[in-house]
């Protein structure tokens, strides 16, 4: 497989939808769309580097945009690749077992404290139910603890630069070496 899959992963204000947007800032300036079956994104200028979801200024980009049912599509799409590419994912459309061992994703869990989490919530003017939110962390906990993942926090600008720096050094590097 040509395609090496970065997948940011984490619990609802942890920082995904920003570190997405400085990585669309590096790579996607000038970026073309595609489409595959239910599988869409953008691709960069070169083709070198692609973002599944939809990226259209929404308050929830991203993944959350595709259909329920992209999963198909996303890993005919990421195995079709013929030039050595990265791919960028986040959200939690896709964040099954099934879809990151087929695609052979390097997952990248984010978090923040108890405390940040409230204040962003509350900054954005979330409407998203308590049993929702606490869904997802549990589906985020049960995941890490069940394969093993560790998380990077993102409490501070900082800690985002600090993860957002180290997702685009790996996305060059991989490009970058034959």
């Amino acid at each position: 497989m040509n395609a090496k899959v970065i997948y940011v992963a984490g619990v609802p204000a942890s920082g995904k939808t920003t570190l997405f947007k400085g990585i669309r800032e590096r790579f996607f300036s000038r970026s073309i769309e595609f489409r595959k079956g239910k599988a869409r994104g953008v691709q960069s200028e070169d083709g070198r580097f692609k973002m599944l979801g939809v990226f259209d200024g929404s308050t929830f980009e991203g993944t959350d945009r595709l259909s329920m049912t992209v999963i198909d599509d996303a890993i005919s799409y990421i195995k079709g690749q013929k030039e050595r590419t990265v791919i960028f994912i986040e959200g939690d459309r896709l964040f099954n077992f099934r879809f990151l061992n087929e695609v052979r994703a390097s997952v990248i869990l984010i978090d923040a404290l108890p405390e940040i989490l409230a204040e962003r919530h509350k900054a954005r003017g979330d409407n998203q139910t308590e049993t929702f939110l606490q869904s997802r962390r549990s589906k985020v906990e049960n995941f890490a603890r069940k394969y093993n993942i560790r998380r990077a926090y993102n409490n501070t600008p900082e800690d985002g630069e600090r993860i957002l720096k180290f997702i685009i050094k790996i996305a060059e590097e991989y490009v970058e070496s034959i």
